[in-house]
């Protein structure tokens, strides 16, 4: 497979574009606790993204936009990378790992990212910035957690533990296989028909691991409704189509940025809504993790001029 030609976007549109991502996705661990109330989290996680996909999909093929014969097998591939395995595994592991060292293994998955380029032919060699940051961020990330909480009660679930680097190394897969494939030209198509394919992969994995056994829409509280609106309007749609099209125009290293900002997010929404206070070690690690970011995002994007089709759905 040969990589896709390089793109170039304005480097207000890659900064919009991250920001965009880092305040949704670091939002949605919220709305999927409080999805997760009276929803199983693999069925919620599947549902989202069939709700989602089929409004993209069906926005898409209403404007006009066509998928052909050769875009099927690149789409789905994207949809099992980056969604049966990268949310799957993540869902499956998150109940039996602490908090801290799943957030730990979820952030080495922009290292990955990095690992797997350097080896890939026409693979984007990163430089000292990007490389600094990309240091910094898991430094950030392990002071942010603290070594109290890093092991939960001192035991670390192996079976957890090695499925939630899976979900990182799948997600980073998905991600560099998104970057280079000739998938369609239209955001909204692209993504909307991933977004099908995970929904469907998933719903199928909740049946296999017995989550849909005994569940009924009719015990879905308002809470849950409510966070599945904003993970499929938000979280979905939006946040999903920005990282799209940042894959596209920038490094996967910079895309996969926002696994250093979402656990500032969460920190954020938990002093803010909770009243969960900040120390100064968590006030040095947010320092680290902003740094890390800057130093990522900044470095020089890829190369030449962005086709019309493209720069129509930048965000």
């Amino acid at each position: 497979m040969k990589p896709a030609p390089a793109r170039i976007a304005s480097r207000g549109g890659i900064l919009a574009a991250s920001v965009a991502i880092y305040l949704v996705w670091g939002s949605s661990n919220f709305f999927m606790k409080m999805g997760m109330e009276t929803i199983p989290p693999v069925v919620l996680a599947g549902s989202r993204l069939l709700l989602a996909g089929t409004l993209m999909t069906s926005f898409a093929v209403a404007r006009g936009d066509r998928l052909v014969r050769a875009h099927f097998k690149p789409l789905l591939l994207a949809g099992v990378l980056l969604f049966l395995g990268g949310h799957g595994a993540l869902y499956w592991a998150q109940d039996r790992l602490a908090s801290g060292i799943g957030v730990v293994l979820l952030a080495t998955m922009p290292l990955w990212v990095v690992l797997i380029e350097g080896f890939m032919p026409g693979g984007i060699h990163l430089g000292w910035r990007s490389l600094t940051g990309l240091g910094l961020g898991v430094l950030g990330v392990l002071m942010l957690v603290g070594p109290a909480s890093l092991l939960g009660a001192g035991q670390v679930n192996v079976a957890g533990a090695i499925a939630m680097e899976l979900a990182a190394l799948s997600w980073a897969v998905g991600s560099i296989f998104c970057s280079r494939a000739p998938l369609p030209s239209s955001g909204a198509l692209a993504g909307g028909i991933e977004m099908l394919f995970g929904g469907i992969l998933l719903l199928g994995l909740a049946g296999l691991l017995g989550e849909t056994r005994g569940f009924h829409v009719s015990h879905v509280s308002v809470h849950s409704w409510l966070a599945i609106g904003y993970l499929v309007l938000v979280s979905s749609m939006i946040g999903f189509s920005c990282y799209l099209w940042l894959l596209k125009v920038a490094s996967p290293a910079q895309a996969a940025s926002y696994a250093y900002v979402n656990p500032v997010v969460a920190v954020v929404l938990g002093w803010s809504v909770a009243g969960d206070p900040i120390t100064l070690r968590i006030l040095l690690a947010i320092v680290m993790l902003l740094g890390a970011v800057v130093l990522i995002v900044t470095t020089k994007n890829r190369g030449v001029a962005l086709p019309p089709e493209l720069d129509t759905v930048a965000p």
